[in-house]
């Protein structure tokens, strides 16, 4: 994709043509980003949505010579993380204080699905904590090199690649546990 830091010039002053086609040209990344952390589409949605509005009333603070695309994949990855840690604090509300119900345990589900079951993967890496999490998934399903992923996060590369491999050791023990209990 062919990117004009003209538009985002046209976009901090307030031009409307200018903000839709960034949100055209951007929307497909900024989606699959979201939709590496949440399942479903509505979620996916409602966060592209706070994504664009948080990139726009910022746009102010943006250098249109600067990497654009950089900057946005950084607010919609802090985006994410924002979530995830809300998503957790609900849950862990509802767990003190909802009703008390009982459920049905991560691991029970794990052993009820197919040895090639993706959702086997999907959970072992969903429970992973999202400092382990987000590195690893842009790494290997975006594709991006370290130094890319150390620019997003704010991070050193020493630290994404420390934190790549604490994730793949995490996920490879939480798959073998799985298979060693279908084994039994």
């Amino acid at each position: 994709m062919s990117f004009e830091p003209e538009l985002v010039v046209r976009a901090q002053a307030g031009d409307m043509a200018a903000q839709e086609e960034l949100v055209r040209q951007f929307s497909p990344m900024v989606f699959r980003l979201v939709s590496r952390f949440f399942r479903y589409r509505e979620d996916v949605e409602d966060l592209a949505q706070d994504v664009f509005f948080k990139v726009f009333t910022r746009i102010d603070q943006v250098r249109p010579d600067e990497n654009f695309p950089g900057w946005l994949r950084r607010v919609t990855i802090n985006t994410c993380y924002d979530e995830l840690r809300r998503t957790r604090r609900r849950n862990a509300a509802f767990e003190i204080y909802g009703p008390q119900q009982e459920s049905e345990p991560v691991a029970a589900v794990e052993q009820t699905a197919d040895p090639g079951d993706f959702g086997v993967a999907r959970a072992a890496l969903e429970a992973l904590d999202p400092k382990l999490k987000i590195p690893l998934i842009l790494k290997e399903v975006e594709e991006l090199s370290v130094a890319e992923i150390a620019v997003s996060l704010g991070i050193t590369q020493t630290n994404v690649k420390v934190r790549l491999f604490r994730a793949r050791k995490k996920l490879a023990a939480s798959l073998a546990s799985v298979a060693e209990s279908r084994r039994s």
